[in-house]
């Protein structure tokens, strides 16, 4: 990314010296996490065939806070000549004012902001769907607004895992590890995401979970990164990555997971027949 952007200076990136765009240094590590952030997004929008030149590429960045990744995903997308058609969802009406002010300012077509939460959100046509930090179930609500929508690519940094941890009965295998507390909410963390991931299997993607920044930088740096393959899993692998769902659930006696409660009631993790 370029730091010489003008809109830069207006989220609080850059700053003036002698006429020239410098760096903050206090945002020297959230730059950092920036160009991170777009690595993984560049390379994931092309895995999804998304970068055909003057492609509009419909995206949506849930909890955008003040704008930091949503303009530079703009930005990025404008920059490989693609049509960006790009929002970010916030719940702080200060933040949606700031990114809509910036974005009239500089004349950025095709990047608005709006109030709102995944939650509460109308189904809607998406290529890219976004979601950082959103807290605990939030996170699953909003890779399920993914999967309505027909993302091709899905992009979410899970935070406050609070869903699976209570639910959790230590086996008997691991109760010396999971005796300890912070043991038992890395493990719930682990088998949150992990289960998160194998759903985005189970509904057509690829799916990762991968650190996306050093720890050093911020504590919140596990992603899971699902991009749309060609085809869906044959029945024989939905099969499979039913009873390995299965297989999970039981083994640390889980009763529900939110992700996957939402797509049974829409009845899209029946087995198909073989």
């Amino acid at each position: 990314m370029s730091s010489d952007r003008p809109f830069w200076r207006d989220l609080g990136v850059t700053h003036e010296i002698k006429g020239q765009p410098a760096l903050v240094p206090a945002m020297a590590r959230k730059w950092k996490q920036i160009n991170k952030f777009i690595e993984i997004f560049g390379a994931a929008v092309r895995k999804a065939a998304l970068d055909a030149p003057g492609t509009t590429v419909r995206l949506a960045d849930f909890g955008s806070g003040k704008g930091y990744l949503t303009f530079a995903m703009h930005d990025w997308l404008h920059a490989q000549g693609l049509t960006p058609a790009v929002q970010g969802v916030e719940l702080k009406q200060d933040m949606v004012a700031l990114g809509n002010a910036a974005a009239a300012r500089h004349g950025l077509a095709g990047l608005r902001f709006e109030h709102g939460d995944v939650r509460e959100r109308g189904d809607q046509p998406l290529d890219v769907m976004v979601a950082l930090h959103a807290c605990d179930i939030a996170t699953d609500y909003a890779m399920h607004f993914g999967l309505r929508s027909g993302a091709r690519v899905i992009m979410c940094a899970p935070c406050c895992h609070k869903e699976i941890r209570p639910q959790m009965t230590t086996p008997a295998a691991l109760r010396p590890l999971l005796q300890h507390g912070i043991h038992l909410g890395q493990e719930a963390e682990m088998v949150t995401d992990s289960l998160r991931a194998l759903l985005l299997e189970l509904m057509g993607y690829d799916t990762q979970v991968i650190e996306f920044i050093a720890l050093e930088h911020t504590s919140k740096n596990k992603m899971v990164l699902a991009v749309k393959r060609p085809q869906d899993p044959t029945p024989a692998r939905r099969t499979e990555l039913l009873a390995q769902l299965d297989e999970i659930k039981r083994f640390y006696g889980l009763r529900s997971q939110a992700l996957e409660t939402l797509l049974r009631v829409e009845g899209k993790l029946e087995p198909e027949a073989a």
